[in-house]
């Protein structure tokens, strides 16, 4: 059973002061007038559901469908189901909103996410309230769109260049957008306002008076949508790297500071001036292009050229992952070997051609406002990285035909709803500054920043404060604006300690496994000369 505001109406009665019998009236109250009048906002009827984890076992949670309008401008046209995973609090005091939380991406699944290395968090999280995992619409089992069978293959001969490329992929996105449209897929049911306005639906169906919000990367974004269109209904949010209403578009600028940041922690761990390593490589390839030997893909080889490189290193920024690939790789670059930069360049041209309905429709429907556009393409003319932080969009958005949500959308939030903002120091795709520019309309916002963390998994794990911040501001605890920290990324030696940090592999599971090598070395050893003794006995009996 969900320990939600509503249960509060129909649980056990246990002795109340004065005040807690008032707010529990007060509650019952909400919640009955909040109640769906017609068919249309059905219960949500939630059945056993066992939540596997990929590390965690077996979780006993309840899984249930949510029916929404495919489009609220057609109240009486097509419907769509969402589904929703609840983990049902294993503490708190009932009284606490469940929390919802919303996957990145766009197209992350909020399922997916719990089921792996982050679970620990939302297990704390589950300690003080109910836990929904949410599937956006498109996303996981909420109906997803077909895939689309176009895909922009680049030629591996070719170093690529920005305008033919931005043509190739121009093509194949109205490809796939026919495509889609003669499946009958509405790609204007994609936006981040009808994923809004699911979420009410959902605190409807929930029967509570409201929720709180829980969201990463473009989950911040969906939710920061959610309390312009339906505040009334949110009790809380917390926002892990944070895209504002028109922060979509990221500035240029923001990856050069980036390298900056990376550069005095590569220096500290051996490597000489990122950034000038990063300025000397580009400036070769601008000259002439180069030829590696990805590291994966069967050792396959291709053509970079100095766009190539722009992409692939303003990729590399945002995730700790490969932060830890990009001083060696541009070490080695520098001395004629690419193929480290040529198994980033690869990865990068895999991901920019191929498009999935959700994510197209829904970057494209968010867009950007004239100021912001204006200043990224300002800051494209200074940075070393030109507008390969956004490449292909926003451009490729402006000839495809999608809904755009308009500047309303992405105009300046205010609201008293408390909000605690996490930011990592070194995230390429949500910068801090991103939360720091939305702090003064939150007249309760409160801001963690967690140095050294990235866009990635140490965002939530590096420090365990992270969960402990986010599990009590959920309950109500008071939290502070404050400053945590995590080890900085590890920067690779060489292409062997790469590899054992891409496999998890630490320093001492190797020296462990160096000593059981060196062990089974003296056992054979000593196996094959008894081996050889017993022959010898054995010859000399055969003699006698």
């Amino acid at each position: 059973m969900s320990r939600s505001a509503r249960d509060t109406c129909t649980a056990r009665p246990r002795p109340l002061t004065l005040s807690h019998s008032w707010k529990a009236a007060c509650i019952c109250f909400a919640v009955l007038f909040s109640m769906p009048a017609d068919a249309a906002n059905p219960r949500l009827e939630f059945t056993p559901y066992l939540f596997e984890t990929e590390r965690h076992g077996t979780i006993d949670a309840e899984v249930a469908f949510l029916d929404v309008p495919r489009r609220r401008d057609q109240a009486e046209g097509p419907r769509m189901r969402l589904r929703v995973v609840r983990l049902p609090a294993t503490g708190g005091d009932g009284r606490t909103a469940p929390v919802v939380y919303l996957a990145g991406g766009p197209g992350g699944s909020g399922v997916g996410t719990a089921r792996g290395p982050r679970w620990a968090v939302f297990d704390q999280v589950r300690r003080e309230t109910d836990v929904l995992l949410f599937d956006q619409r498109g996303t996981g089992l909420s109906e997803p769109p077909p895939p689309c069978p176009y895909v922009q293959r680049f030629d591996d001969s070719t170093p690529l260049g920005r305008e033919d490329a931005l043509a190739a992929l121009s093509h194949t996105a109205a490809r796939c957008i026919t495509h889609w449209r003669e499946k009958g897929v509405d790609l204007a049911a994609y936006t981040t306002a009808e994923s809004a306005d699911d979420l009410e639906d959902l605190r409807r169906a929930l029967g509570v008076p409201r929720i709180s919000l829980w969201g990463m990367s473009y989950g911040t974004h969906l939710a920061l949508a959610t309390i312009r269109r339906h505040g009334a209904g949110i009790e809380r949010m917390v926002l892990l790297g944070t895209e504002g209403p028109d922060q979509t578009l990221k500035l240029p600028s923001t990856a050069d500071a980036l390298l900056a940041d990376l550069a005095v922690v590569a220096r500290n761990q051996g490597f000489e001036d990122l950034t000038g390593m990063t300025r000397r490589v580009l400036a070769t390839l601008r000259e002439e292009p180069a030829r590696g030997r990805s590291l994966m893909d069967r050792g396959r080889e291709v053509t970079l050229g100095v766009y190539d490189a722009q992409l692939a290193i303003a990729a590399a920024l945002g995730r700790r992952s490969t932060q830890q690939m990009l001083p060696l790789a541009l070490r080695d670059a520098e001395a004629g070997d690419y193929d480290l930069l040529a198994t980033l360049v690869i990865a990068v041209r895999e991901q920019l051609g191929e498009f999935k309905a959700m994510p197209l429709a829904m970057e494209v429907a968010s867009g950007a406002g004239p100021q912001r556009r204006a200043m990224a393409e300002a800051q494209a003319e200074t940075s070393l990285f030109g507008d390969a932080l956004n490449f292909p969009f926003p451009m490729i958005g402006d000839e495809l035909g999608l809904v755009e949500l308009g500047d309303a959308f992405r105009a300046p939030l205010q609201s008293d709803v408390p909000v605690l903002f996490v930011s990592g120091m070194f995230d390429g795709r949500t910068p801090p500054a991103n939360a720091e520019a939305l702090l003064p309309g939150f007249g309760n916002g409160v801001h963690v920043l967690v140095r050294g963390a990235s866009h990635d998994d140490e965002l939530w794990l590096g420090n365990p404060e992270v969960a402990a911040h986010v599990a009590g501001f959920i309950a109500g605890r008071r939290v502070l604006d404050t400053a945590l920290d995590v080890p900085p990324p590890t920067m690779a030696r060489g292409k062997l300690g790469l590899l054992m940090q891409t496999m998890g592999i630490g320093r001492g599971v190797v020296l462990a496994a160096i000593g059981l090598l060196v062990a089974v070395v003296l056992i054979v050893w000593v196996l094959l000369r008894k081996w050889r003794q017993n022959g010898l006995i054995r010859a000399s009996f055969r003699r006698g």
